[in-house]
């Protein structure tokens, strides 16, 4: 006898099974918004060259975020019979504007996720992944060239009421451009620029000192066993399994096609806000030498996923999206190389 079912009757929730949906509670999408945003998580952590080492700052009930500097203390002597005089320290300070929402969208037509035989969020995942690492990290290099062709710290360069004790960044220019593919020469440039920064107190091997080149720089000093592989423990503690260590500065070595090059203008951070502070030329950028603490960060909201059906579309929506900013902070903690 058929089974017969009345086209007015409901089926009761209980016995429906949502299979996206964690112990048949809360969002019937939660696994498959968890499964596409761990992906995305995971290639970020795999692909970007810098998360390991950037330290972001929460940045709540505002758009902005302060760093202050102090400046030097001054020693004096005392002398018998006479009160030490005080003197006094300018505080400086550096701000980030953080105005900017970034984010990847996808929308999946409802037949064909049902006629696709590949998982479209795994590989969504992986592609936003890398394209929001590559977008990080280069919002990053593009702030550490900046601060490394500081002329003067953001904090004043101890002019009448800034603080004292902080500088600019530092810049070595090449001979000529081809003494990139010359390791000798260009352990000399990285050398002597580092000298320059070592002049302004900053220490490589304890200042967490970074050196990001392009790859085909990188596999000239590896072929001249300048760049070795190893493991890199942060000043913060962080261990950096399989970083490539420069063998003769202790620094960990960056091979990157993220550095800015060209006129990088119209960039999506870039507003009126912060004065266009992403944008630049970059034409003779050719490495960088920089700690974090050369950056300010923030980021306001998290990279966050997200899954959810729009009726009108007919089509789910796949997306993920973060507020974050970084500004040159402590210059003297940058320098860079350049073509002359």
């Amino acid at each position: 006898m058929p089974l017969f079912v009345d086209p007015g009757a409901i089926v009761p929730e209980a016995q429906i099974t949502h299979p996206g949906q964690f112990n048949q509670t809360g969002d019937i999408n939660a696994a498959a918004v968890t499964e596409y945003g761990q992906q995305v998580q995971h290639t970020i952590k795999r692909k970007s060259r810098l998360a390991p080492y950037v330290n972001m700052r929460p940045v709540r009930g505002t758009n902005r975020i302060g760093s202050y500097g102090f400046g030097d203390s001054v020693v004096g002597k005392v002398t018998a019979g006479e009160a030490p005089a005080a003197t006094k320290n300018d505080v400086g300070r550096n701000t980030l504007v953080i105005d900017t929402l970034v984010y990847t969208r996808h929308f999946l037509p409802l037949l064909e996720t049902f006629q696709t035989s590949y998982d479209a969020r795994v590989e969504l995942g992986v592609e936003d992944g890398e394209a929001m690492a590559r977008f990080m990290d280069q919002a990053f290099f593009i702030q550490a060239a900046k601060a490394a062709q500081d002329t003067n710290s953001r904090y004043g360069a101890g002019t009448a009421g800034k603080p004292s004790g902080f500088k600019g960044g530092s810049v070595e220019t090449l001979s000529s451009a081809g003494d990139l593919s010359d390791p000798a020469k260009m352990y000399k440039s990285i050398s002597n620029l580092l000298v320059k920064m070592e002049d302004k107190d900053v220490v490589p091997g304890e200042d967490d000192i970074i050196i990001a080149m392009q790859p085909s720089t990188f596999y000239t000093l590896l072929d001249a066993e300048q760049i070795v592989n190893g493991e890199y423990v942060t000043a913060r503690g962080t261990r950096v399994e399989g970083a490539m260590i420069f063998k003769a500065f202790g620094c960990p070595v960056i091979k990157t096609k993220n550095l800015p090059s060209g006129v990088v203008s119209n960039h999506l951070l870039s507003t009126s806000g912060n004065g266009n502070a992403y944008d630049g030329d970059f034409s003779k950028l050719a490495a960088l030498a920089f700690s974090t603490k050369a950056m300010l960060a923030g980021e306001t909201i998290p990279l966050s996923h997200d899954l959810f059906y729009d009726k009108i579309f007919k089509s789910w929506i796949v997306d993920s999206h973060a507020a974050f900013g970084v500004t040159p902070d402590r210059s003297e903690y940058a320098g860079a190389i350049l073509l002359p």
